[in-house]
This record gives structure tokens, sequence and C-alpha cells, in this order.
């Protein structure tokens, strides 16, 4: 039995426990990182745009029943403008370099919870009869979320202030 004020662990073992945890600072930067940004940058705001300007139509297509219609037009025009905040939050995490990591994690959270959320509530539908534009659709969410997975996992991985915007940063010859 372990005396009442000894340590179960001494300080060298927790050191020795947590030694690789974090940043790694002899890790090379992710020379892909603008890429997936700028990628997912485009998809986000021209999804936004497309649920701001054509969140009607939109709702026509998702559904056939005419109360229902206008309800999910106003819920999607909701959608547009909560995807560009996110965007403007995302944007600004990543230029400013203020908690990039934590920003992307959220963002991650929400894309996959709205994911399932509108699996259950807007594509129930659309999933008893799917046409191959609406697998493409959920083929492309899915690939989002995916890449902003990578981005998460690689967020201590981030390559300089003055390298974030350019996109041919795989090509660079880097020291």
């Amino acid at each position: 039995m372990n005396p009442p004020n000894k340590p179960l662990v001494s300080a060298d073992e927790l050191e020795a426990l947590i030694q690789d945890w974090g940043a790694n600072p002899h890790l090379s930067i992710d020379r892909f990182f603008p890429v997936r940004f700028w990628l997912l940058f485009t998809l986000v705001l021209s999804v936004s745009t497309w649920l701001l300007f054509k969140a009607n139509a939109l709702a026509l297509t998702l559904t056939t029943d005419p109360e229902y219609i206008q309800r999910l037009s106003n819920f999607l025009y909701f959608r547009g403008w909560f995807m560009l905040t996110i965007l403007v939050i995302g944007c600004y995490s990543y230029f400013r370099d203020w908690y990039v990591g934590i920003v992307f994690s959220a963002l991650l959270l929400m894309g996959g919870v709205n994911l399932v959320f509108d699996l259950f509530t807007i594509y129930p539908e659309r999933l008893e009869k799917p046409t191959p534009m609406f697998t493409v659709l959920l083929l492309v969410r899915i690939s989002a979320l995916w890449m902003l997975y990578v981005t998460v996992k690689n967020s201590s991985r981030l390559p300089p202030l003055r390298d974030r915007v350019n996109i041919l940063l795989p090509f660079k010859r880097l020291p």
C-alpha cells in the first residue's frame, strides 16, 4: 500500500510519459496546409453564397411538402449566414495565428454535427430516392470534413504566417 503523501508516479516518470506530447519543433511544416485551407475556403464561400441567394430553389429540390418549403427556405438562408460567419472566424484564426487548432477543432465538430442533423432533418426525402448529384453532394461534405480533420491533426505544423496564403507552398524549396 502507498503511504498517504507519497505520489504514485515520480516527477521523472511523469516527464518520461509526456515528453512527446504537444508540438514537436523537429517536425517539418505541413506544405499542403494552405492548399487544404483554400479548398475549404472556396467550398464554404461558394456553398454559403448559394444558400443565401438560392435558398428557396434549393428548398424546392429537398422537399415536396408545401408547408415545409418556406420553413426550410428560411432555415437554409440562416445556414448561409451561419457558414459565412464561421468562414470569417476560421480566416481570422488562420491569418492571425489565433488558437488555430482549437478553432478548427470546433469547426470540425460543428461540421460533423451539421451533417448528422441534415441527414435526419433535411435529407430524409432525398435519401429515399437518391440521385447521383445528391451522392456527390454527400461525398463533397464528407471529403470537406476529412480535409478539416487533417488540418486539425496538423495544426501544430502550420507554415509561417508569410507562407499561409501561398497555395504553391508544396512546390517551394524550404530550408
